[in-house]
């Protein structure tokens, strides 16, 4: 039997109720003691501080082009909602067929890009299979696992992906190796956007300095200063968009905007970089980003093959102290103690683990050769991380908090986890997790499953139960039932212990009272979504 989805926000089989963003409610205001409702106005100039010290004149959204901009620029398939359900982009509505292992998705009649070309199913398949072809992120490859000759297509043994297949030019079919409810949220994340396969192919090189979307804003121009430097860009609406037209009229985005041009009514968004930035004046925006940090043992390597060192090792990890040194106004750490972060389904609270004197601590160390009485063990830190300075900090800090059980941390930064493979010694990895959706499989997956690229090439955990919790989550469509397993397995990993859960990330921004209805997508403010915003002065 069909299930068809009704030609209105979100689908049977995609209905995602996860409310765990702190979005804002509707706009406000105070009238003769009443909440009213503010009246969305057209026209207008948005000014936005971007976050960050650069912005650089690449704006593919599979690369690292600024997040506000290719948010507003581009289209995908299907969107998230407010609310974190699936909801309609370039696909009108959509067909789930057997048992949740095919998707037929139906494109708007009406929805172009900006160049006035119409979004087509082979548009579509060109993006899709685009990803692949850049193999540039991991997040890329779970999705070519999830699409029938995905993975075939990846490893470069097929010319086209079997599973994505052209009905007409409106229509397109996924065929999927899994009938998981998370099936659909890859097409509703901010890399799955839908490029004009033709512009892109005749132009590869400049594509993506000039590019063309099918969003809410089109791209107008870059801003540049004396030196013809590039120092941000302009954005203007798209009158031709397929939905509700965006209320501003043009969006200026830099970081070399100053934030006392915002305490002088010059810019309307900044990052909340200052203290200075009174809340009694200013509206502050905050949200939960998709970004964890985690301390990983290498759990194949004596004493950390260990479950119980592990756990041991663990408690004398000073969690609050590391938040308060990588945190800063706009982006600050909150400290995390289960695997799943609080904002996702699938956390289990659960009561602070028995509390052990650190005497109890060596003593039980001192069985495994550790201990503050035992021999010193020199074990290699890394860090895969772009600033040294800040890595600098937290190694200082985990070196003075581990040398009294007996190990001697040395510091070692690299530019790519391969650098790890070739070390026999006990090691530790500190590691920035992003995961593409709001769902706790790409967290819990690629980092934990005994065959995942990451863990089975640099952390080596195994462990056969949660191999299999894994695998059979893939295969459930009811997400009350993922929700039970996930549990599971937070409760299993807290037994083991294969990384040490460190803090996950927020994210704010201020702006002015005047700018109403801003709605931040999933992956946190900083993808401000802008269709929906105004000025209201």
């Amino acid at each position: 039997m069909n299930n068809l989805a009704k030609k209105q926000p979100g689908c049977l089989f995609a209905l995602l109720t996860i409310l765990f963003l702190f979005f804002p409610g509707e706009n406000l205001e105070k009238v003769a003691g009443q909440e009213v409702a503010s009246r969305p106005k057209t026209g207008g100039v948005l000014k936005i501080k971007a976050y960050g010290q650069t912005l650089n004149d690449d704006l593919d959204p599979a690369g690292n082009g600024y997040p506000l901009v290719i948010e507003n620029i581009y289209e995908g398939l299907l969107k998230f909602d407010r609310n974190l359900e699936i909801t309609p982009g370039l696909a009108d509505y959509w067909v789930i067929d057997n048992g949740g292992r095919k998707t037929v998705f139906y494109l708007r009649a009406k929805a172009d890009f900006h160049n006035g070309q119409p979004v087509t199913a082979a548009d579509v398949k060109f993006s899709l299979e685009r990803l692949f072809r850049l193999k540039s992120n991991p997040y890329f490859y779970l999705f070519a696992q999830r699409i029938e000759g995905g993975e075939e297509f990846w490893q470069g043994q097929a010319s086209e992906v079997t599973g994505i297949k052209i009905i007409d030019d409106k229509t397109i079919e996924i065929d999927w190796k899994y009938s998981s409810v998370a099936n659909l949220y890859f097409l509703a994340s901010n890399f799955a956007k839908i490029l004009p396969a033709s512009q892109v192919e005749k132009d590869k090189k400049r594509f993506f300095s000039r590019p063309i979307g099918a969003g809410p804003f089109k791209f107008d121009y870059w801003l540049r200063n004396q030196k013809l430097n590039i120092i941000g860009l302009s954005l203007v609406r798209n009158d031709q968009y397929f939905g509700r037209k965006a209320y501003l009229s043009r969006v200026e985005v830099s970081p070399y905007f100053l934030l006392e041009g915002f305490f002088r009514d010059e810019v309307q968004i900044v990052p909340y970089i200052s203290y200075r930035i009174s809340r009694n004046r200013y509206q502050v925006l905050e949200s939960n980003s998709l970004q964890m940090s985690y301390l990983f043992f290498s759990c194949h390597l004596p004493p950390f093959d260990q479950p119980e060192v592990r756990n041991l090792i663990s408690r004398l990890i000073e969690k609050s102290k590391l938040a308060g040194l990588v945190s800063s106004p706009a982006y600050f750490a909150q400290v995390m103690d289960n695997y799943i972060p609080p904002y996702l389904p699938g956390f289990l609270p659960s009561p602070p683990p028995e509390e052990l004197s650190f005497g109890r601590i060596a003593e039980r160390l001192a069985a495994y050769g550790l201990g503050s009485s035992s021999r010193v063990l020199p074990v290699n830190l890394y860090f895969e991380f772009p600033i040294k300075e800040l890595s600098d900090k937290l190694y200082r800090e985990l070196k003075d908090e581990l040398r009294p059980a007996g190990i001697d941390l040395q510091l070692k930064l690299i530019k790519s986890l391969d650098e790890i493979k070739n070390d026999r010694t006990p090691y530790l990895v500190y590691f920035d997790w992003s995961i593409p959706v709001p769902d706790p499989e790409f967290l819990l997956y690629p980092l934990f499953h005994s065959r995942s690229f990451l863990n089975l090439s640099y952390f080596q955990y195994k462990h056969e139960q949660l191999d299999t919790w894994l695998e059979e989550q893939r295969n459930i469509g009811l997400l009350e039932r993922r929700i039970k397993l996930f549990r599971q397995m937070e409760e299993l990993l807290k037994k083991e212990v294969p990384a040490i859960p460190l803090y996950y990330f927020k994210q704010r921004v201020a702006y002015q009272p005047y700018i109403k209805n801003l709605r931040p997508q999933p992956a946190g403010v900083f993808y401000l979504n802008l269709k929906d915003a105004w000025i209201d002065q």
